[in-house]
């Protein structure tokens, strides 16, 4: 009996369907991997931003001074918090290239809703006319919610504390003892907390 090589055509239409079944199953496999590969990238450019935007923030933090400003000739206090917008004096500037600069800055960090974007403004002295322009940088992007209260040590979300007579200036420079930054990017909640220098011997209240 003489026999035959090769395939028969039902063999070959089973070897090419499984051949499709396989293809198809690795396909699926290669754009979920690729997927997942676009999603780590977002993560950590995310992470990236949030370590940036946190060491943003400690660095002020710890270089936040007990002076008053003069904005537009009203004396204002050496840190301010109200309706979610935190100013601030601050120090440690330095002028390696002796251009000049003021040793000391005023610093603003507002949250603007419409733009989900934390946004820092900076002007180059603590004597700020409404003409000068600040330089503006944007700390962090797609922000869902942003909240900045002081701890004092009861958490707040005004400052100077009500309850101050502001009419003494020494009054004004008195700072919270910490802030606290809450935030929301893209369903994770995240807390800041940033102790301050303290300077409560400025109304004769004594630390416990």
């Amino acid at each position: 009996m003489k026999r035959h090589l090769g395939f028969t055509l039902i063999e070959l239409l089973v070897s090419i369907a499984i051949f499709a079944i396989l293809s198809a199953l690795g396909w699926k496999i290669f754009d979920y991997l690729i997927k997942i590969k676009d999603r780590n990238q977002v993560y950590e450019q995310q992470l990236f931003e949030l370590q940036d935007a946190y060491q943003l923030l400690l660095r002020d933090s710890l270089q936040i001074i007990p002076n008053t400003a003069n904005i537009n000739g009203q004396l204002r206090p050496a840190l301010s918090l109200s309706e979610n917008i935190l100013q601030f004096s601050r120090g440690g500037v330095s002028d390696p290239l002796k251009e000049g600069l003021a040793p000391y800055e005023r610093i603003e960090y507002r949250y603007v809703a419409s733009e989900k974007v934390v946004y820092r403004l900076k002007y180059k002295n603590l004597n700020v006319v409404s003409s000068e322009q600040p330089v503006s940088s944007v700390v962090l992007k797609n922000v869902d919610q942003f909240q900045i209260a002081v701890l004092n040590p009861q958490l707040s979300t005004q400052w100077p504390d009500p309850q101050i007579d502001l009419t003494q200036s020494q009054n004004l420079r008195i700072l919270p003892r910490g802030l606290k930054v809450n935030l929301n990017i893209a369903g994770t909640e995240y807390e800041w907390i940033f102790p301050l220098m303290d300077t409560q011997f400025l109304s004769g209240v004594q630390n416990n």
